[in-house]
């Protein structure tokens, strides 16, 4: 058998996570020890050029060779699509915009990243972010570390009025909705929890007063995010509509919802979902005469009110 082969049935065992033998090899294909060193090195280059996602390892209490999995190794499909979404985000300024999508870029190969670049350069090139401008990195950071150790902070918060003004606060959660990044956080000022954005947010501190919350009480941010919408609390509450419009859109946008009928030609359906109603009625008039809500009777009424309010204005 010729080094090739040796080197592709060795290669094979690799992959198929065995630990292979110097000496156990060579006396399965009858060949010095050095032959099979010589293999063992072919292999390691092959890994190399080819830019494989492994590292061929040796074990000394094992004696022999095992093939680990690269642990920084990410590929260039996750790679890309990590930037689609953070463009579409829209989220980052210009230059932690550029440093996020050096930083991905810089986890693939260069011949990788020649792949991905003709992708993206259009789109990052005509990146607009939101208006704030405010850099969010470091504070999406430190936020983190404050919900991680329970610490509450003091925050210099300008609200959406322009009003300036310092909040005590207990951080509980960051979520992403809708371009912005929010702290959900228990004010002292309300005696409840609150949605702040991050780039209102101007400076902060440790807070000398203590905020304490059970466990009961925490807020948990994988669930938010199966009632809550464009970051409106409201009051929990589980709706009916009838939809006529598309129904992938609807289930989308309430993760918690479910079709309840649907009629034989599928042109309408009842959806029943678990919302926080505020963010819910705001998706629900931007679908207008597609959705029509049924119950509960106070959600309807609330809905009829503010399409009165609207219709007047056009009067």
């Amino acid at each position: 058998m010729n080094a090739a082969y040796r080197q592709l049935y060795i290669f094979q065992l690799l992959i198929s996570d065995h630990l292979i033998n110097k000496g156990q090899l060579a006396e399965h294909f009858a060949v010095n020890p050095r032959a099979i060193q010589r293999d063992i090195s072919q292999i390691k280059v092959f890994i190399t050029e080819q830019q494989l996602p492994y590292q061929l390892t040796y074990r000394r209490q094992l004696d022999g060779y095992q093939l680990t999995t690269a642990q920084d190794h990410i590929s260039k499909l996750v790679i890309l699509a990590l930037i689609k979404i953070l463009l579409a985000s829209r989220s980052l300024n210009q230059a932690e915009l550029h440093d996020t999508v050096t930083g991905l870029m810089g986890l693939v190969s260069k011949s990788e990243q020649a792949e991905i670049t003709p992708i993206v350069k259009n789109e990052v090139f005509h990146y607009q972010p939101v208006h704030h401008q405010q850099p969010l990195l470091k504070l999406i950071w430190q936020i983190s570390q404050f919900i991680i150790t329970q610490q509450t902070i003091d925050i210099d918060y300008r609200n959406s009025q322009n009003q300036t003004e310092t909040r005590t606060i207990l951080p509980q959660a960051i979520i992403f909705s809708e371009y912005y990044f929010y702290v959900v956080a228990y004010s002292t000022k309300y005696r409840a929890n609150r949605f702040f954005r991050l780039d209102r947010i101007f400076d902060y501190h440790t807070a000398k007063q203590k905020i304490h919350r059970s466990r009961a009480e925490r807020v948990s941010d994988g669930e938010l995010r199966q009632y809550i919408h464009y970051m409106q609390p409201g009051e929990k509450a589980t709706i009916r509509f009838e939809f006529t419009g598309i129904v992938e859109a609807a289930l989308d946008r309430f993760p918690t919802a479910k079709v309840i009928t649907a009629q034989s030609n599928h042109q309408q359906v009842l959806i029943e979902a678990e919302v926080f109603d505020t963010g819910a009625m705001m998706w629900l008039l931007s679908q207008g005469p597609r959705v029509r809500v049924v119950s509960p009777d106070s959600f309807v009424q609330k809905m009829k009110d503010v399409l009165r309010e609207t219709l007047r204005l056009y009067h």
